[in-house]
């Protein structure tokens, strides 16, 4: 029996996708080996004793950068011991510049966004493998299941019953975001000038990626960089994603909160908004991933707002779904070809003024949300999990990766 290596790390959410990942492969018949990144030498220790009766088919991360990890004389630690690595990105891959360079020859990068696969393939040409792997969902596992004497014949609880009207889960990162500004004072033109330019666009026009605005404005200013230069300076100018996904965040929860409708907010940087205190909004700041699963499970609506991914998917969207809350979403190419129509509500980043009057209408119609929750879980619970995209990389992935 072949062993698939899942890494521990100090960030809650990640270990949760882990965790889930680990059931979809073992279902495939692989063993598990945890590697625990939070005390790496002990593991490096315990993994090369594991590796003398067993045999390693992958190793499989998030955004990690232990994939890179070199012997003394430079070779990839990994094309040394001859395991393959697959490093699943959740977020724009230019947040990962450092990763990529020294993505090993034996290893795939896998992307949850279409333009992200593209971003990849284009700038870091020496990465063999790259593909497209959707965020998966993850179902909450309370002691006792939460079913209702009405509702026998689905593990959630009815729409009727549950105490949160609308629920918000993420944080906001605008005050935070300004202080990531990169040092402008060795570029040789205008980058604060740029750079504004590119979110003012960006703001005008959020169908458009952040990568693609950049290379825009650069030419239109007559700049005219290098493939490696771009690069460079896509990748030190990340933090134009936290602004321009900030301000949409910001205006989308400001919409639902301006129209009364009852939002519970959980997430960090919420703070510095005038219109957190108002009565109908409770701010309840940071938990647990698995606290988030426990209370989207008691939630009427799931407002869901992307992280600037304007050809993808993001966890809430499947965690909502298996959760048997309706999903509220902003769209793009991948979730319009991808979710079935009556299965989510869907609005625009251009038409947020009436996204609060929507949603207050949408809850008055609980039969119609019941059906709309129904549909969703039926689609989520076959294929959308992250055991399902574990089952995914085994049968379209293990095979070409040596």
């Amino acid at each position: 029996m072949q062993t698939i290596v899942l890494f521990k790390t100090d960030l809650p959410t990640l270990n949760l996708f882990s965790r889930e990942l680990a059931e979809g492969f073992k279902e495939e018949g692989y063993d598990i080996f945890w590697f625990d990144i939070t005390d790496s030498i002990n593991a490096m220790s315990k993994l090369y004793n594991y590796m003398e009766s067993h045999t390693i088919a992958a190793m499989v991360g998030f955004n990690s950068n232990v994939f890179g990890i070199k012997t003394p004389s430079g070779a990839s630690v990994w094309e040394t011991l001859g395991i393959p690595t697959i490093n699943i990105l959740v977020d724009n891959p230019f947040w990962y510049h450092k990763i990529l360079t020294s993505a090993p020859a034996n290893g795939a990068i896998l992307c949850i966004d279409r333009n992200h696969m593209n971003f990849v393939q284009r700038f870091y040409p020496h990465i063999g493998i790259t593909g497209f792997l959707p965020h998966g969902g993850a179902f909450y596992k309370p002691d006792e299941p939460i079913i209702s004497v009405e509702n026998t014949d689905k593990p959630y609880k009815p729409i009727k019953d549950r105490s949160i009207p609308v629920i918000y889960t993420g944080s906001f990162y605008a005050d935070y975001a300004n202080t990531q500004k990169p040092d402008f004072s060795n570029v040789s033109f205008d980058a604060e000038k740029i750079n504004k330019d590119v979110i003012d666009y960006l703001i005008a026009n959020p169908d458009k990626t952040i990568e693609e605005v950049i290379e825009e404005q650069l030419h239109s200013n007559n700049i005219n960089l290098s493939e490696d230069q771009l690069l460079l300076y896509i990748s030190a100018n990340s933090y134009i994603e936290r602004i321009v996904s900030s301000y949409y965040r910001e205006r989308t929860l400001k919409s639902v909160a301006e129209s009364g409708a009852p939002l519970v907010i959980y997430g960090r940087g919420w703070e510095s908004c005038e219109w957190i205190k108002r009565d109908n909004v409770d701010y309840r700041g940071l938990v647990s991933p698995e606290k988030v699963l426990e209370e989207i499970a008691d939630s009427k609506i799931l407002l869901n707002s992307m992280p600037w991914f304007k050809d993808g998917s993001h966890e809430r969207i499947f965690n909502a779904m298996l959760m048997g809350s309706v999903l509220a979403t902003e769209t793009n190419p991948y979730i319009s070809e991808t979710l079935p129509e009556q299965s989510y509500i869907s609005f625009s980043l251009s038409n947020l003024d009436k996204l609060g009057n929507d949603i207050i209408e949408a809850l008055k119609d609980e039969d119609k949300l019941q059906s709309i929750a129904d549909s969703a879980y039926g689609f989520a619970s076959k294929g959308q999990t992250w055991a399902d995209r574990a089952k995914e990389i085994c049968h379209d992935l293990l095979s070409n990766i040596k």
